[in-house]
């Protein structure tokens, strides 16, 4: 009877994998077209595609799902997409669920401090607009941060971090406290604050020689 119990667990274990695998190449290939059909502007039929597949388990479409429906004024089932993909560990369901819970769409009321835990997640885990958004939050003393912690080793390391990816306020602050020292808990450097001003004048495109942004070339 054990053995007879054992054949049964297996075929039905068998059988359970055969199927899982189509419905897996269905969901990636229902995201594939929810998120072509996304990207030429026909929302309509990017959400009937991108739900078949979120019901499916598929993440990234439940994301894109969510950042749709968030977009069009659904924030509570936006935000249950995007706690569904968070907690599968999804950076950005993550950078999602926090904007969402700081601001208060689609909750009974916003929680920036839940908020905020859910975006630093995303920011380790290197999601740009987190990073982006720690720096913000450090250089402008928002999302319960003070001024007291704009000048802290941790502001510096989310400041770095956008900095890294061309967030220009974050880069002219860079510049700034290397150039004058104190600020952002760092002593004055000339040569970072040069290179902090040097790629703060690529950004602007701005030629170094004469300060001036560079003129596009038109086809002759």
């Amino acid at each position: 009877m054990l053995k007879g119990s054992r054949f049964w667990a297996a075929a039905c274990l068998a059988g359970l994998l055969s199927f899982s695998v189509p419905v897996l190449a269905d969901a990636d290939a229902d995201y594939d077209q929810g998120y072509r059909q996304f990207y030429d502007g026909d929302m309509t039929s990017a959400m009937i595609s991108l739900r078949k597949a979120a019901n499916a388990g598929h993440i990234k479409a439940m994301v894109l799902l969510a950042e749709v429906l968030d977009a069009s004024e659904f924030d509570e089932e936006a935000v249950g997409l995007y706690r569904k993909a968070a907690e599968a560990g999804d950076a950005d369901g993550m950078f999602g669920l926090g904007a969402m819970t700081v601001s208060g769409e689609g909750l009974k009321a916003k929680d920036t401090a839940e908020g905020m835990r859910w975006i630093r997640k995303a920011a380790e885990l290197g999601q740009n607009q987190a990073v982006i958004y720690m720096a913000q939050a450090y250089l402008k003393a928002e999302q319960g941060l003070t001024e007291a912690d704009r000048d802290t080793p941790e502001a510096l390391r989310w400041v770095k971090q956008a900095a890294a990816k061309d967030y220009l306020p974050a880069v002219d602050a860079l510049a700034q406290a290397y150039s004058t020292g104190g600020k952002l808990s760092v002593s004055a450097d000339p040569v970072l604050a040069g290179e902090y001003q040097a790629q703060a004048n690529k950004i602007r495109n701005i030629e170094p020689t004469k300060g001036k942004k560079k003129k596009k070339a038109t086809a002759s």
